[in-house]
């Protein structure tokens, strides 16, 4: 419905994504070769250290990186 308004020129549809990334990888999220254990040591946690992303797109548009 979005996009049919958007081609009619009715509004200006835009996409929006976020991500976030730290130094610290969780088991959870990390990869094994088959037939492999997973291991990682323990460290320290560092707070501070997490970094947003966001993006924004629009069909048709060219922006340059910030």
């Amino acid at each position: 419905m979005l996009e049919i308004a958007a081609s009619e020129g009715t509004i200006e549809l835009k996409y929006l994504d976020e991500a976030g990334f730290c130094l610290w990888s969780p088991v959870s999220y990390s990869y094994s070769k088959i037939g492999q254990q997973k291991s990682m040591e323990q460290t320290q946690k560092r707070y501070g250290s997490r970094i947003s992303i966001i993006g924004l797109w629009q069909v048709g548009e060219s922006y340059g990186a910030f």
